[in-house]
């Protein structure tokens, strides 16, 4: 319990230090700010990834355990790539790139199919084999 609430005050000092480093950032030439801006986002969600989102997303699989098969790392799994990329997304059309922000967000799309599509086969060949009967 200890820990948990030195982690949330580590949190919360990282998330002041990163918002005192944006309003630095907002003094610096105009045509650097979007490159540093951009720099300090994808590194503060790598980090925040790290140390919050995937522990979190253990502790969730560790709950769902006793359910056979993959699927709850599967669905968990979907979800946090899914909100990643909504993330990312958003954050590349506020930058005016919205054509780029579409065609990223339509391929992790593909890449979550791509993950299910192994148990979509095997199921589609389980009810395959009940049809034939």
């Amino acid at each position: 319990m200890a820990f948990s609430g030195i982690l949330n005050m580590v949190t919360l000092f990282q998330l002041i230090v990163i918002y005192l480093l944006l309003l630095t950032v907002s003094f610096v030439t105009k045509s650097l700010q979007p490159i540093i801006y951009a720099a300090i986002f994808f590194i503060f969600l790598s980090y925040v990834g790290m140390t919050v989102i995937v522990p979190f997303g253990k502790t969730f699989m560790q709950l769902f355990a006793p359910i056979p098969g993959p699927f709850v790392k599967l669905l968990i799994g979907s979800v946090l790539l899914f909100y990643f990329s909504e993330i990312i997304v958003k954050h590349v059309s506020e930058a005016g790139y919205d054509s780029i922000a579409k065609v990223a967000h339509f391929a992790v799309k593909i890449v979550i199919l791509s993950l299910w599509l192994p148990q979509l086969s095997a199921l589609i060949e389980s009810l395959s084999k009940f049809i034939i009967k």
